[in-house]
């Protein structure tokens, strides 16, 4: 539920309910900027406890970090500031943080001796880490001016500046990003200066290269004006809003625009570098969408498999190193709580060999507490299986024992165990006691009844399987009646299976007893023979004899259910229903255009004044109309009585009206029931004060004062309205001019 901030309140007022917001939603951003521009006010030393609250909650948002760091810097705390760009620098490739880290170097170690050095490590830093942004512009530009500024004394400190500066400027042109002209045109001036004829052939050369660069910035910054790379990282609501999917789609399509190699560079390493900051970018946005924590794991696990193809073991251990760290920063922040994360960086790190790292991934997860995991069961089914791979079944066993302590866990656990058990220790007894086990405490839940009937019946174990279904089936069993009709139809296809015939008729006959209890099959106790002599998706009646039967579709059959009953919801569906899926069946099997977008075809010899015909038709319905027909039953639900319409028309033609006739006045045996002539002429009366009036009701207005309204005849004046029309029509058409 959406909650706003009330623009009439104080600001003190205004400060209490975003307090009051925030403690139902802790991702309100109107609540947050309200605080946050309270904390601004204040004093650092009064703020820092909320910014550090803010940070916390919002860890990868660039801006927010940004205003903890220049308040701080306000303050002059600047080992402060030290430590904050320690904490976020790394994590948050966020273009204006780190111009402000540029900054921050540039203000506080002008007065060093080693300021330069200084200086030349912090832009090279930062042209590595996201030198390839968009809008890096300033940063290549600003190191490039500072490089120019030095002091170079002698020709051999000369050249060395001039290299630098070259170097720079040979990186910074072939980069996509925004004003990457305004830096080619201030490269081909500074070569210019330094040696005209050099010159000419170094800018020849590179021009090749930059006409490409260009190319790709124009596309470079299409995709990212469609990106808000400043929102904070809020959990994505359900249904996602437009401007959610609008994001998601937008940062998709660079990823992948990336991964294309738009530069068409033959360095795989140059790719791998501009995909990654484009994973990295996009997760500080959108960092609680598990797939692309994944997709962006999976990228660094393939990356590092091509290079170890190529035998280049230094690199393919530094992107297994980077994907681990992208998969523990997931767990850390926005993943805490997901399964799917935790369960593929385990697998990750089992793969490599790092079985207690891997274990402690299950155990961490296994920890949170329920408020963000209420459900633990998949992970400790998991974690078990872990164990079993490792360290073998009696780890998974001390493993399941803690699951069963858990309160959180429900009835799939023991159905793993005790497979686990049958499949690996190849011990049906310890997978009997853990059925058993879980009987006890899930005696009511059909879903653990049916898995553990499922398992009886593989084991061509007769008698045992028997003794389940009578035990389950009891009258003494917890199981309600609603949930015996499942059990009921395993039994029957147990006994059809492996029985003789007079028990299955006895199955059967207990069978009906519980459906005419349950009032569900009304008479049609043939429906029960289906299931007899069915097999799979084979069965003794065609479709259409199924249909009339009362029986399921066929096609909807689900093979890979526990149960295989085919009837609709329990019961016979009706006659109604059952026409109604026939008539779609029907219709169903022909082959049909796609006529969404056609105007219908309507064919009309004469069209009437006004219809707007057509080249062999007429225009579709207005709107309402249109409504109206659509909201109308379909036809095919009408089934009579139906109007023989020419016999209608041929009375209708026959129809003797008298000339005295006078709708306005209908009077039954002499009885006046209907006089619209007064009501007609108040009607008029009115419509002319409130100047309402059209014009044919002027012109007719002489003719109702005259005294002959007794005569007129409202159906004559529509037609006289027509035949006016018309005329006006042709004469339109006559007088029209003739252009060639």
């Amino acid at each position: 539920m959406s909650i706003y901030i009330r623009e009439d309140l104080t600001r003190n007022e205004k400060i209490q309910q975003a307090r009051r917001i925030l403690n139902e939603n802790k991702h309100s951003l109107d609540a947050w900027s309200i605080l946050i521009q309270d904390a601004q006010d204040k004093k650092i030393a009064e703020a820092r406890e909320f910014y550090e609250s803010l940070v916390t909650q919002f860890p990868t948002c660039g801006k927010f970090w940004k205003l903890y760091i220049e308040s701080e810097m306000k303050g002059r705390n600047y080992e402060k500031v030290e430590k904050l760009f320690q904490r976020c620098l790394i994590k948050v490739l966020n273009i204006d943080l780190w111009k402000c880290y540029l900054n921050y170097v540039r203000d506080t170690k002008g007065k060093l001796s080693s300021f330069r050095e200084k200086m030349v490590q912090a832009y090279d830093f930062a042209l590595e880490k996201i030198g390839m942004d968009v809008y890096s512009y300033t940063i290549w530009n600003d190191y490039i001016t500072f490089l120019k500024s030095v002091e170079a004394v002698g020709s051999f400190d000369e050249n060395k500046k001039i290299t630098a500066v070259r170097k720079v400027y040979q990186k910074g042109i072939m980069t996509p990003m925004t004003n990457v002209e305004l830096l080619w045109k201030d490269y081909c001036t500074y070569e210019m200066g330094i040696n005209p004829i050099l010159a000419k052939k170094i800018i020849e050369e590179r021009s090749r290269e930059f006409s490409n660069v260009k190319r790709v910035t124009k596309e470079f910054e299409t995709l990212a004006r469609a990106i808000d790379r400043n929102i904070p990282c809020v959990p994505p609501s359900v249904p996602q809003s437009a401007d959610e999917i609008k994001q998601v789609t937008a940062w998709r399509k660079f990823i992948f625009w990336e991964r294309s190699n738009p530069l068409k560079t033959e360095d795989p390493l140059l790719v791998a570098r501009r995909v990654v900051l484009a994973y990295e970018q996009c997760l500080l946005c959108l960092g609680f969408h598990s797939d692309l924590w994944y997709e962006a794991c999976a990228f660094l696990e393939q990356t590092s498999r091509e290079y170890s193809d190529k035998g280049d073991t230094h690199l393919t251990k530094r992107f297994l190193d980077d994907a681990a760290i992208l998969y523990e920063r997931s767990v850390q922040t926005y993943m805490r709580s997901n399964m799917l994360i935790h369960f593929t960086y385990a697998d990750f790190e089992e793969q490599r060999l790092n079985v207690d790292k891997a274990r402690s991934i299950y155990n961490r997860l296994l920890d949170v507490n329920e408020a963000n995991l209420k459900d633990p069961t998949l992970a400790y089914i998991q974690a078990m299986r872990f164990e079993r791979r490792t360290e073998g079944i009696k780890a998974a066993r001390a493993l399941f024992k803690r699951a069963r302590e858990d309160t959180r866990t429900n009835h799939q656990v023991y159905v793993a165990a005790a497979l686990m058990e049958y499949y690996c220790s190849k011990d049906n007894n310890i997978a009997f006691n853990i059925f058993n086990l879980g009987l006890k405490k899930f005696g009511q839940n059909l879903d653990y009844i049916l898995a553990y009937i499922d398992y009886m019946t593989h084991l061509n174990e007769d008698h045992n399987a028997r003794v389940l279904f009578e035990r389950i089936l009891s009258p003494n069993n917890s199981i309600t009646k609603q949930s015996q009709p499942a059990i009921w139809h395993e039994f029957l296809r147990f006994e059809s299976q492996v029985g003789d015939l007079p028990s299955i008729k006895k199955v059967e006959k207990r069978r009906l007893a519980l459906h005419v209890e349950l009032n569900e099959l009304e008479g049609r106790e043939t429906l029960l023979l289906v299931d007899r002599y069915k097999f799979l998706n084979l069965l003794p009646c065609s479709n259409d004899e199924l249909k009339l039967l009362g029986y399921k579709d066929v096609s909807n059959i689900n093979l890979s259910s526990t149960s295989t009953s085919l009837l609709t919801n329990g019961s016979v569906v009706n006659g109604t229903a059952l026409l109604e899926q026939a008539a779609k069946d029907r219709r169903a099997i022909l082959p049909r255009p796609d006529i969404k977008h056609l105007m219908p075809f309507r064919p009309t010899r004469n069209p009437l004044p006004g219809s707007h015909s057509t080249s062999g038709g007429v225009f579709p319905l207005p709107d309402t109309a249109l409504y109206l027909v659509k909201v109308l039953p379909p036809s095919r639900n009408f089934e009579g009585p139906f109007v023989i319409i020419d016999e209608l028309m041929e009375r209708v033609a026959r129809l003797n009206i008298p000339d005295n006739f006078d709708p306005v006045r209908v009077s039954v045996q002499g009885e006046l029931i209907r006089d619209l002539d007064s009501s007609n002429a108040n009607n008029s009366q009115q419509s002319r004060k409130m100047g309402l009036a059209d014009s044919d009701d002027e012109e007719q207005q002489p003719q109702l004062n005259a005294g002959d309204r007794s005569t007129m005849d409202i159906y004559r004046q529509r037609q006289q309205k027509r035949v006016k029309l018309t005329k006006n029509i042709s004469t339109d058409q006559i007088t029209a001019p003739v252009v060639t």
